[in-house]
């Protein structure tokens, strides 16, 4: 063979290498970096939301076991539970359960009851008082898919479209922690992975977490090709408010179920169990209704977020003020509680919590999900807590929860310019769902977001 001809086919060599490559990353959905260069590392996240991300115990023998999953079953159907205002079928779901309760030999709150009481966080360092861990997709338990296989059903079927595409994975974070450091533990999840593109979604307070991300810098946001926001809480929820005045006031997401014997139980149970839990997690202070809500067009001069005796709360600075005068700002003993505590620029953590979701740009101060491709998905026409009013107690003089006023313009747990981060539900790039509550616009994937989803995906990695 002559040395013109080795070289031709050398030359063809390279060139069918090359061919090969266009090909296998074209059929794969990629595009190639410059003129021969690499696939890029794509991923699909799937963000969980508060109380549904999976949580790992470690003993201190090196054991792990589940530390939450409320209902021991592989298998529960939460989509079928869910009805579309976000409420819950209690009959449906007390039916799904009990073989697995009857079999433990207990009842369902006896089983509930240390699950609690493990995840509880120390309220002045604001750390887990066990060793707890978020589950990861390598994880043999199905809470790796969310607490209840939440998120499954996302998964398989984003798998199930993209998977030859983009890697899918279900991101569990610490959901009682501050949303901070669930967002700089999603940044290193991503870096870790060697994500060029990616494609968020989240749900509820991932929404936070996915916020925080994106805020933290300008090469997080790069790498975001599409956000898709289910109901998210990114600018609060005067129902965290209220749970946290009154946890009893959970009861009243159980609709006009009749406890009939078991009122008391339950009572007793979520003022003591629950609202020691809920007072003592970062994330939920971090749920308070933000100073950017209260000014939002959510409300007016006439229908204020929050008065106390008849006068509005105006100012951010009123509004952090009334937050720290709060019974739950200190602990039983009298400490400043972790999320009231001051940093070092001088505000509590609370208020640069709620800066944290912000950027600063040439235009002024922008929400980080306004500077990526994002599409608000929004549950709307339900009812649910938009106002709060507050009196002095004449025999006490203390300041106490009067009642809350509700309004069909959110989901029953977000109000429409919280999930829209002050945008509203006219901007264009926000899906409006009526009359879907908050735990449907976020959970029923093939029912209600798929559509979207897919049609917003393909457009980036079609």
């Amino acid at each position: 063979m002559t040395y013109r001809t080795r070289r031709f086919f050398k030359t063809l060599s390279v060139i069918i290498v090359v061919i090969v490559l266009i090909i296998s990353c074209t059929l794969a959905g990629y595009i190639i970096y410059e003129a021969v260069g690499e696939c890029p590392k794509r991923g699909i996240i799937i963000v969980t939301a508060l109380l549904s991300g999976g949580l790992i115990e470690t003993a201190e023998d090196g054991t792990e076991t589940v530390a939450w999953d409320p209902i021991p079953i592989d298998e529960f159907p939460i989509q079928d539970v869910l009805r579309d205002d976000g409420s819950v079928d209690i009959e449906l779901a007390l039916e799904a359960v009990t073989d697995a309760v009857n079999s433990s030999g207990s009842n369902l709150f006896a089983m509930i009851s240390p699950l609690l009481s493990a995840l509880e966080v120390d309220r002045v360092t604001g750390e887990s008082v066990k060793n707890i861990r978020p589950a990861t997709m390598s994880d043999v338990s199905h809470v790796r898919y969310g607490v209840l296989n939440a998120y499954k059903e996302t998964f398989d079927m984003l798998s199930a479209r993209y998977g030859g595409t983009a890697e899918v994975s279900v991101f569990n974070y610490d959901w009682r922690l501050s949303n901070d450091l669930s967002a700089e533990m999603l940044e290193n999840y991503i870096n870790e992975k060697g994500y060029d593109e990616v494609v968020l979604t989240s749900h509820s307070m991932g929404g936070n977490v996915v916020a925080g991300y994106l805020a933290r810098s300008a090469s997080n946001r790069e790498k975001v090709k599409l956000y898709c926001a289910y109901a998210p809480s990114f600018l609060g929820s005067v129902d965290a408010l209220a749970y946290l005045e009154d946890p009893s006031l959970i009861l009243g997401m159980l609709g006009d179920v009749d406890l009939g014997g078991m009122q008391g139980m339950v009572e007793e149970f979520i003022r003591n169990v629950a609202g020691n839990l809920l007072r003592s997690m970062p994330s939920i202070t971090e749920l308070l209704p933000s100073p950017y809500l209260m000014t939002s067009k959510q409300y007016s001069a006439d229908s204020p977020m929050i008065t106390v005796d008849g006068k509005a709360i105006e100012t951010p600075e009123e509004l952090i003020e009334f937050y720290l005068s709060r019974p739950w700002s200190v602990t039983e003993d009298g400490e400043t509680a972790y999320m009231f505590q001051t940093e070092g620029n001088g505000n509590s953590r609370l208020e640069n919590f709620f800066e944290s979701a912000y950027v600063e740009t040439e235009t002024g101060k922008v929400h980080s999900t306004e500077l990526v491709n994002t599409v608000y998905f929004v549950g709307t026409g339900v009812r649910g807590v938009e106002r709060a009013a507050f009196v002095t107690d004449p025999a006490t003089g203390e300041v106490v929860l009067d009642r809350t006023y509700t309004s069909l313009r959110g989901d029953n747990m977000i109000l429409e310019y919280s999930a829209t981060a002050g945008l509203g539900t006219n901007a264009e790039n926000v899906a409006v769902y009526e009359g879907q509550g908050h735990h449907v616009v976020g959970i029923k994937f093939e029912k209600v977001l798929s559509e979207r989803t897919f049609l917003e995906i393909d457009k980036v990695f079609g």
